[in-house]
């Protein structure tokens, strides 16, 4: 008993000197004084710590979320952190770069209880977004991310189809296509969204599956026949 209340008192000492430090590394400086300040912070691991670190996930400029968001992912309590960076989620929606920082985090957590916040985003519009959740998901190695990956994939595939020149000029019948979808700029950037994001997807899949399919139909086949077998094998 006498080690715990030890143990914990030492790690109240550190959590008030290590608040304390990033109070006055703070004090007048732009963000990426403060950025880097967070990053110190992060380096000390506690639920106070994680709190500050969440406090900072909203009401402040995008490179000092990012870093909170990062410190966020690099702390020990993951049943307190998980819930922290989904809540930040919601905030930050029209913020990509710090919804990127925040899926990469709860992949870097590699827990399960991470994975249906990350599943929710690897078909994000935005490409940086989409690739930070299809990477997370690799992390987790979660048999939920199946799904949402594989359909990611078959989205990717629509958009990449050849133009049908006899039904309006538009790509595939993805969500992403379709005639009359948009202006050629708009197909440029899906298609090359979907050259980019699809090989991602491909290196995930493989990665956890241990075999290799080639393409989204392949991919729902051995989904289904693999399903109720499916173990993840944590990276090395």
């Amino acid at each position: 008993m006498t080690t715990l209340l030890l143990a914990l008192v030492l790690a109240l000492g550190d959590d008030a000197e290590a608040l304390e430090k990033f109070k006055a590394d703070t004090k007048g400086k732009d963000a990426a004084g403060r950025a880097a300040a967070i990053d110190e912070l992060s380096k000390t691991k506690s639920p106070k710590i994680c709190a500050k670190l969440a406090s900072m996930l909203t009401n402040e400029v995008v490179d000092v979320r990012c870093a909170a968001a990062k410190g966020l992912g690099t702390q020990d309590d993951k049943k307190r952190a998980i819930p922290l960076l989904a809540a930040a989620v919601a905030p930050n929606a029209k913020e990509p770069l710090v919804l990127a920082a925040i899926v990469s985090a709860l992949g870097k957590l590699g827990d399960e209880a991470g994975a249906a916040e990350i599943n929710k985003h690897v078909s994000h519009e935005n490409l940086d977004v989409a690739k930070a959740a299809v990477e997370a998901a690799g992390e987790i190695r979660s048999g939920s991310s199946f799904d949402p990956l594989i359909k990611a994939m078959k989205e990717c595939e629509e958009t990449l189809k050849p133009r049908d020149k006899n039904n309006g000029g538009g790509f595939g019948g993805g969500r992403f296509g379709g005639p009359g979808g948009g202006n050629m700029q708009n197909f440029r950037e899906m298609r090359e969204r979907a050259q980019m994001l699809k090989p991602e997807i491909q290196k995930v899949l493989v990665a956890m599956a241990k075999v290799n399919c080639q393409d989204a139909q392949d991919w729902e086949l051995w989904w289904k026949e693999n399903r109720a077998k499916y173990k993840p094998e944590k990276p090395s």
